[in-house]
């Protein structure tokens, strides 16, 4: 690139030029001047220039400053344009009221971002002049141990951890990206790899020359499994006669897998599962969500007083005489969002379920445990190694319990015909998809179900799964299914019961003629059949056991 000098300073050797021509014309004017007779009175004065060396030395140039036309920008963490986060609701309570959590400044200068974790992110648009930025973020932790990546027009800058740094409203500024950029409008986001830490705000610094990069975050070596007990059941039960003696069964949903119990559906009551036994279901899913039950960072203990908790209800279950499948469900931080699979949250998953295991080993052997609920963001290989890992610890403890394992993504059918299987020597595993085919009426009641096509497709589903499960010699289970009655994000969107009622018919008819277990999605709200209030039963009820009576 040619830059043009507004200013006309000529190169050194440009200057030994002039001075030697200006040297000449000066000698000249100086004799004129001093009266020098003519060219007939003596002869012309001689002038001698300087002398010039015959190879002259190549002179340095002065250095030259860069022109840096960036201008300071500081962008407030709350002044988000899109976002994802694992938990409904504002834990600060302060400034907007959607999912992100927010709080105020204790000196009253404004708002954070808090209660972050693995798997959110935020969204920022920017316009900026041109020129070189160093983006600076200011954070602060009590805790240590997390760490976040900034991205910048979909490409990924920098990765920084977040230390103790003396409190959650003790920041210090982290320099994590440096970018040069021409003027334009631009797309900042930052994806939470590890909580927890609060995010105060994010400068745009133009460049004097000082960016380091941060260290990259220290990876956690992977957990070392302890030595345990081994339990061996004198009475296992075979996978095949398990998925055949659970039939259809209900799910205890939004209760232990809400953010806590309680924030989502009424708390879980043992007349609740002696209603799931007498109204004719054979098993009872219950789904938990450890993330608030367990420390974030290692060793990653589960609090012992929630852990009690899920066994009083585990046991509740089990003392009816039901098969009971305990799980890892909304467990955002390890499968919701990018840079989730890292080595420090599947050490967390790790310990969960080493815990898990510890405290159930030796129940009945009609408690199943499912290694993961829906691992939206992550892909099929990524769930492949989840699958091998939990099975491992599982199988150190427990060598005949039933376990359940599925594909990644929502769990469709096509996403366990695609995973591999944990162990082909096992057992004693378990197959497992869900099913709200289709999505457009059993979940968002847009549209009607009840053609003969309709029918057709969700049979086909059905007998796909059949067919894996003989070329594979593995039992299924569709763990979910269910249609609303309304789409609870649009609620003004409802689906008839005469369709509701057809498509679970349908389900369980299919279910049963092809050999799969299956249990209905309860979360005691828009997919419900039960009451759990006063304990009354809606028309779903009928249809859904139907198939498990005498």
């Amino acid at each position: 690139m040619i830059t043009r000098n507004p200013l006309n300073i000529t190169t050194p050797r440009s200057q030994s030029r002039v001075l030697n021509t200006a040297l000449l014309l000066s000698a000249t004017i100086v004799l004129s001047a001093c009266g020098g007779g003519s060219s007939e009175d003596k002869p012309p004065a001689q002038v001698v220039a300087p002398a010039v060396p015959e190879n002259p030395v190549a002179e340095t140039p002065a250095p030259v400053t860069p022109i840096n036309n960036a201008t300071l920008l500081t962008v407030e963490a709350e002044d988000y344009q899109r976002f994802s986060d694992n938990s409904p609701g504002n834990e600060g309570n302060a400034f907007r009221n959607d999912d992100v959590d927010i709080e105020a400044l204790t000196d009253e200068s404004g708002y954070t971002v808090g209660w972050t974790e693995s798997g959110e992110w935020l969204e920022y648009d920017v316009t900026l002049t041109s020129g070189k930025y160093i983006i600076s973020t200011s954070v602060a932790s009590e805790l240590g141990g997390a760490s976040y990546s900034i991205s910048f027009n979909g490409q990924e800058e920098g990765i920084d951890s977040v230390d103790n740094t003396g409190g959650w409203q003790v920041f210090e500024p982290h320099n994590v990206a440096l970018v040069e950029i021409d003027e334009g409008s631009y797309t900042l986001r930052i994806d939470i790899s590890s909580g927890p830490f609060n995010l105060d705000s994010i400068t745009f610094l133009p460049d004097d020359g000082s960016f380091v990069p941060p260290p990259p975050p220290v990876e956690e070596p992977p957990l070392e499994l302890p030595e345990v007990e081994v339990i061996r059941d004198e009475n296992p039960i075979s996978a095949d006669t398990a998925v055949n003696e659970m039939g259809i069964g209900i799910n205890l949903g939004n209760t232990l897998d809400a953010p806590t119990e309680g924030a989502w559906a009424p708390k879980a009551e043992e007349k609740v599962i002696i209603d799931f036994k007498e109204a004719g279901f054979k098993h009872v899913r219950i789904p938990v969500t450890w993330d608030n039950r367990s420390q974030k960072t290692a060793p990653y203990t589960v609090d012992t007083d929630e852990m009690d908790r899920v066994e009083q209800v585990v046991d509740w279950a089990l003392n009816q005489d039901l098969y009971v499948i305990l799980n890892v469900h909304h467990d955002d931080w390890l499968k919701k969002g990018g840079n989730t699979f890292t080595q420090s949250n599947r050490n967390r998953f790790d310990a969960i379920w080493l815990q898990i295991v510890e405290r159930f080993k030796n129940k009945s052997a009609k408690l199943l445990f499912e290694i993961l609920n829906e691992p939206v963001d992550l892909t099929s290989a990524n769930v492949d190694v989840l699958n091998a890992s939990v099975l491992e610890i599982i199988r150190r403890a427990n060598p005949t319990r039933l376990v359940v394992f599925s594909g990644n993504g929502f769990t469709p059918l096509n996403a366990l015909l695609a995973a591999a299987i944990p162990d082909t020597e096992d057992e004693y595993l378990i197959g497992n998809f869900h099913a709200y085919d289709p999505w457009q009426f059993a979940g968002q009641c847009l549209r009607g179900w009840g053609s003969e096509s309709d029918k057709d497709d969700l049979e086909n589903i059905y007998k796909q799964a059949q067919t894996w499960s003989i070329d594979n010699d593995i039992p299924v289970t569709v763990n979910e299914f269910g249609a609303a009655k309304f789409d609870f994000t649009a609620p003004e969107n409802v689906c008839e019961l005469e369709d509701r009622l057809q498509y679970l018919k349908s389900h369980v008819e299919f279910a049963t003629e092809y050999g799969i277990s299956a249990t209905f999605w309860d979360d005691a709200g828009s997919f419900s059949s039960y009451d759990r209030a006063t304990g009354q039963w809606g028309p779903e009820k009928d249809v859904l056991v139907a198939p498990n009576l005498p």
